[in-house]
């Protein structure tokens, strides 16, 4: 029981997404909206920048998704757990264990 608790909790630390790197999503996608505003602001807005902004916001969302996938992901093993320990309390067996212990997940 000790051992598997140990593994579940540094499968959870594993599975966090750094807090910076959604900082850093949010923080991109926001820039490029700034930037998109002073440009469409200038007397002649620049080709550069509109041309530029596509991939800034692409990969602040894509940084943004990552982060949120890992949440999920953490949270789901955290479930996956409670739902362990809650059967071994009660003396049942999970649905998602086989005879042999593997998880069908």
């Amino acid at each position: 029981m000790r051992e598997e608790s140990e593994q579940y909790s540094e499968l959870l630390k594993s599975a966090r997404a750094p807090h910076w790197l959604g900082l850093v999503g949010y923080g991109i996608v926001l820039f490029a909206f700034v930037v998109s505003v002073v440009n469409a602001l200038l007397p002649e807005p620049n080709a550069f920048v509109a041309k530029i902004l596509m991939p800034f916001i692409f990969v602040g969302i894509a940084s943004l998704l990552y982060h949120i996938g890992q949440h999920v992901h953490a949270v789901h093993q955290n479930a996956l757990r409670m739902v362990m320990m809650e059967s071994e309390l009660s003396g049942e067996k999970p649905d998602h264990v086989t005879e042999k212990g593997d998880k069908n997940c």
